[in-house]
């Protein structure tokens, strides 16, 4: 692990929560019985994308008295078991995970975390349980993937076959780490030393001693379908929680337009900028931090 986070990830706690399919893991800083914080990364990335957030928690007195944060591994993700066999990795399954989680736990008062993936699934969920939300964060992502101007014929055939194809990949493997770091370092926009992080909490070593990625890769097989922004409208309308989003400067392009499309569907929604790409919140974590105290601090 890079030095710079070694002493965040010792004062870390492993959790795990059961559910009907297998168990989601995570970490956790502050008291597992008191949290108050629960981050979700986006789509093959895992808990440590949220370790920059939490060195900064633990330095941050006003957000540790608050409670505990939780940095959650999706299903297929990280040290999360992988869905089973003859199960796909449906979007509105994501939602349905942690919206079981939010009312198997019992948490109330919660700020939700999200970032990309993490964060599409956390609005839908929002507009769910948001009798368990105190805030929103949303970090380049606002909105859904929708099917407009889609030919649902051919997504459902790419999703279909890509299910199929998938069914039985598997991973290339590495004979050293540091390759599997060069390889996500190729369609990453952030630095190597964050790269890394998230490679070390996606990797492990097989049984031939070379490194293999942890995510199912199932994960990867194209959506069979998508809902109309007509629908995305109706579901984020019933979002009462108040929102922050937050967007690199150079982060995902589609942040924009979604805000132009259904921004008037939130009643409260803050947007800050904040100089970075689409991985910010591991770029800036300061800022982020900050803008979090600042929810603490006014609610």
């Amino acid at each position: 692990m890079p030095g710079q986070f070694s002493e965040t990830l010792a004062a870390a706690s492993a959790v795990s929560y059961r559910m009907p399919w297998g168990t989601i893991k995570g970490l956790c800083w502050g008291n597992p019985k008191d949290i108050k914080y629960v981050c979700t990364h986006g789509w093959l990335d895992n808990a440590h994308s949220f370790l920059p957030l939490a060195q900064q928690y633990l330095r941050n007195n006003a957000m540790r008295t608050q409670g505990g944060l939780l940095a959650l591994d999706w299903a297929g993700h990280g040290l999360s078991d992988h869905r089973p066999a003859g199960t796909h990795y449906h979007f509105i399954d994501y939602a349905y995970d942690l919206w079981s989680l939010l009312e198997q736990q019992k948490w109330q008062d919660i700020v939700l975390v999200g970032h990309s993936m993490g964060g599409f699934v956390s609005n839908v969920t929002a507009s769910l349980c948001g009798e368990r939300l105190r805030h929103l964060v949303l970090i380049e992502a606002f909105g859904l993937l929708v099917s407009d101007g889609e030919d649902a014929h051919q997504q459902l055939q790419s999703g279909f076959s890509s299910r199929q194809k998938l069914t039985h990949s598997k991973w290339r493997d590495y004979s050293e780490l540091s390759s599997a770091v060069d390889a996500r370092l190729k369609s990453a926009d952030f630095s190597k030393p964050l790269v890394e992080i998230l490679v070390q909490r996606g990797c492990y070593r097989n049984a031939q001693g070379r490194w293999q990625w942890r995510a199912d890769p199932r994960v990867k097989a194209t959506s069979p379908y998508r809902l109309p922004a007509s629908t995305v409208e109706q579901i984020l309308t019933q979002v009462k929680t108040p929102i922050t989003l937050i967007r690199g400067d150079k982060g995902y392009d589609k942040v924009a337009p979604a805000i132009a499309r259904w921004g008037h569907c939130i009643d409260d929604l803050s947007v800050q900028g904040i100089a970075g790409g689409h991985h910010v919140h591991m770029e800036k974590p300061q800022q982020l931090a900050q803008a979090i105290a600042t929810i603490d601090a006014t609610e």
